[in-house]
């Protein structure tokens, strides 16, 4: 025997009484809930541990085999050692597409990166920052930037790829100047090349993966000084100029 009002519905034969209303919020507070706990558990646990930090993990092993098993040579170290007589900041830039020949071969005390904030950057950061980099993520309405700022008045080496994080490739873009400029540091064009790797020719930057027992030579340019008055145009025209002839360079 059944009743049904406007508001609830009487189930006498089963003795139980169902409201409509409430039994609706609480299905949707379960879903609320299930909602939640799925993304708690997929971005604190399978996204950073399973996706992105245990292949990095792997990603790292191999850049260290990488490392140890290669012949690293330095040329322009004079350029490096002048800067810190001077004990002045200083800001390295190259292109976006040598930067795992970074993470293989040169490793500094107290350096700081730029990494653009995206799926991609996320294993990018996370590499990086396996071999001692300091990651400040891209982000909008310039906190980044400021915060890069900062860090390089602290002592700290700023790292940027200077036409990431989209390219075009081997196009300067005009952060780099702002920042060297903010920052009062002095901007170290690098360039690194190895014998033999894997260059990844779909990706925009040609990106360069080395292969292991390698022959790997960092070249270090001379420091271009950044002034308030200097024209940015200029001073993209002399990075682009330095960065070409070091890459013409023969390893």
């Amino acid at each position: 025997m059944f009743r049904l009002t406007r508001n609830s519905i009487f189930c006498i034969k089963k003795g139980y009484i169902i409201n409509p209303v409430i039994y609706g919020k609480q299905i949707f507070l379960n879903l609320t809930i299930h909602r939640l706990f799925y993304r708690f558990i997929f971005q604190k646990i399978i996204l950073r541990i399973v996706i992105i930090k245990l292949p990095c993990w792997l990603i790292q092993l191999v850049l260290i085999l990488i490392s140890r098993s290669s012949r690293i040579s330095i040329v322009g170290e004079e350029n490096l050692k002048r800067i810190e007589k001077e004990k002045g900041e200083v800001i390295f830039v190259f292109w976006h597409g040598s930067y795992t020949l970074l993470l293989v071969s040169l490793q500094i005390k107290n350096a700081v990166a730029l990494v653009n904030f995206s799926f991609r950057g996320n294993y990018i950061a996370q590499l990086a920052s396996g071999f001692n980099y300091h990651i400040v993520r891209t982000s909008k309405g310039g906190r980044s930037i400021l915060e890069l700022i900062k860090a390089i008045k602290k002592g700290y080496s700023g790292f940027i790829a200077v036409d990431g994080p989209r390219g075009p490739a081997h196009r300067i873009k005009p952060g780099t100047i702002y920042v060297a400029r903010k920052a009062n540091a002095k901007i170290i064009p690098l360039v690194i090349k190895a014998r033999r790797g894997i260059v990844l020719s779909r990706r925009w930057d040609n990106h360069f993966i080395p292969l292991p027992f390698n022959n790997i030579t960092v070249f270090f340019g001379e420091s271009i000084d950044v002034k308030p008055e200097d024209s940015l145009e200029d001073k993209i025209e002399e990075i682009a100029k330095s960065l070409l002839e070091l890459s013409n360079k023969k390893g």
